[in-house]
């Protein structure tokens, strides 16, 4: 399970994606008809959309549960004062909740900063500290056994907070889902 998360007016700098653009707003079984009888259409198709997103990346942010929650959460604590509880509460869910373009700029704004200033990788260090010592608890145990330590399971580090600052800046605002 993931978080996938879409710009709702994202800065688009490219668009030239010809077989993307001519198929994407085909219903998904006749896309699917289509790419069985023609693999090279179906792969140049999802090229070309692995591209358009690259080259747009206010369209598309994507974290699977373990990369997400230790984001969301550094987030949260970092921009308590730009998102209201909601916010921070919605975050934690993948069921559409919407942040706005006003928010989602500020939190980019304030993740840049943070990146910058050597806050982040402060944070990095401390987290996989925490990760090291989660797996040295961990060792001998079965996962879920008493005492087990969840925090061995969730990454964290600088880069996935730069792409995520990247994509909210240039999102337009955004849907958790």
């Amino acid at each position: 399970m993931g978080f996938d998360i879409y710009g709702k007016n994202p800065v688009i700098h490219n668009t030239k994606y010809p077989t993307f653009n001519k198929y994407s707003d085909m219903d998904w079984k006749e896309k699917d008809k289509l790419f069985k009888k023609d693999t090279k259409l179906e792969s140049k198709y999802w090229d070309e959309s692995d591209k358009r997103q690259e080259d747009n990346k206010g369209i598309y942010f994507r974290n699977n549960c373990w990369w997400w929650r230790p984001l969301w959460n550094y987030v949260c604590n970092s921009c308590e004062d730009i998102l209201d509880d909601d916010d921070m509460n919605g975050g934690s869910f993948n069921d559409g909740h919407e942040i706005t373009e006003e928010k989602a700029s500020a939190i980019a704004k304030r993740l840049f900063k943070l990146i910058a200033n050597g806050d982040t990788k402060g944070y990095e260090d401390y987290h996989n500290k925490t990760m090291k010592e989660a797996e040295e608890n961990n060792k001998g145990k079965k996962c879920g056994d008493d005492g087990w330590d969840w925090n061995d399971s969730y990454p964290f580090d600088v880069e996935n907070v730069r792409q995520f600052a990247t994509f909210c800046s240039e999102s337009g605002g955004f849907e958790i889902c």
